[in-house]
């Protein structure tokens, strides 16, 4: 078919999809690393005639006048003895030439292969060969409309898997039932065992919905009740600290002298000042949480005539609890 040697740059490869196949031969270029690689359609070379018994092209083996099979490299007698003894040097049996009988290189071979091409073509032309084209895409799949399709292909019946079994009356059968298929399950079937495990499936799904919410309530409680112990512990640390800056501190500040009044009165405002923070977390904790505590407080009255404490400046026991309410967080 080619009139001249291909080198060994020409890749030949096959397309699978023959939309694909149509569109790159339409685009003419193919992409391969980056690089516009020229298409075209494969056309496969023309079969040469050749003689299988003396080599030579334009006849077959049925209609060959050599009565001796040759060997088809060095063209010698070929029989049980010959691989032993050849030569292996090859020789044409177009031309008598160095090279194998059917080398593309001998001028025998070229002609020969020239002349068919062209006889090829004109039988193409004037109709005496029809070559095959390549079906489209959507035609490949096509269903078979021959007249005899029907005929040719008749539908298999339902009980085909029956295996009919004559009765043999020297080895008579226990079980003359005839043996069918198992997997010729009917549709009602496969129906119901689909609607049971659909109903399986919803009650396994409902069970792990269940565990898993009875395992978050218990997280949650365990949570919650960590929680208001927590509460409860800075609860009765804000009491303790607030006991000992009235049973503790206060007394101390009282027994300063006189002589230090000023650093009495900064002392004590200072000691109150601590104390606030303390009182109104302990009332927050009261309200929110409903917390009851045990202790007791008693309220003290300063004798700021003994004591000279200034009478501006009130004491822990002596804030409103009303205000302490107030001031708690929101």
């Amino acid at each position: 078919m080619y009139s001249f040697n291909r080198p060994t740059k020409y890749i030949r490869f096959t397309v699978s999809d023959l939309a694909e196949y149509e569109d790159a031969l339409k685009l003419g270029r193919l992409s391969i690393a980056n690089r516009l690689h020229p298409i075209t359609r494969y056309l496969p070379a023309n079969k040469l005639t050749f003689c299988t018994n003396c080599w030579q092209i334009g006849h077959v083996r049925s209609s060959c006048n050599s009565s001796a099979r040759k060997c088809r490299v060095c063209l010698e007698v070929f029989n049980r003895d010959h691989n032993g003894r050849c030569s292996g040097s090859p020789r044409c049996a177009q031309c008598g030439l160095d090279h194998h009988s059917l080398d593309p290189s001998c001028k025998y071979i070229q002609n020969y292969r020239q002349k068919l091409n062209q006889e090829v073509k004109q039988a193409v032309r004037v109709g005496t060969i029809n070559r095959r084209r390549v079906q489209l895409h959507r035609d490949h799949y096509s269903s078979n409309t021959s007249p005899n399709y029907d005929i040719d292909y008749p539908p298999l019946s339902i009980n085909n898997n029956i295996i009919n079994l004559e009765e043999n009356k020297t080895w008579p059968r226990l079980n003359p039932q005839l043996t069918t298929n198992n997997n010729n399950i009917p549709y009602m079937t496969i129906t119901s065992m689909l609607m049971k495990m659909k109903q399986e499936f919803k009650k396994e799904m409902h069970s792990i919905k269940e565990m898993i919410l009875e395992k978050l309530d218990e997280k949650i409680n365990i949570n919650s009740s960590n929680i208001q112990l927590h509460q409860v512990s800075l609860s009765t640390i804000s009491t303790t600290v607030s006991k000992n800056f009235q049973n503790v501190l206060l007394p101390l500040v009282n027994l300063i002298p006189e002589a230090n009044l000023e650093i009495k009165q900064q002392i004590s405002s200072a000691i109150q000042k601590l104390e606030k923070p303390f009182n109104i977390h302990e009332d927050y904790m009261r309200k929110q949480f409903n917390y009851s505590f045990n202790s007791t407080y008693k309220k003290r009255q300063p004798n700021y005539n003994n004591n000279n404490i200034d009478p501006t400046v009130p004491s822990s026991s002596e804030i409103n609890p009303n205000q302490r309410s107030s001031e708690s967080p929101s």
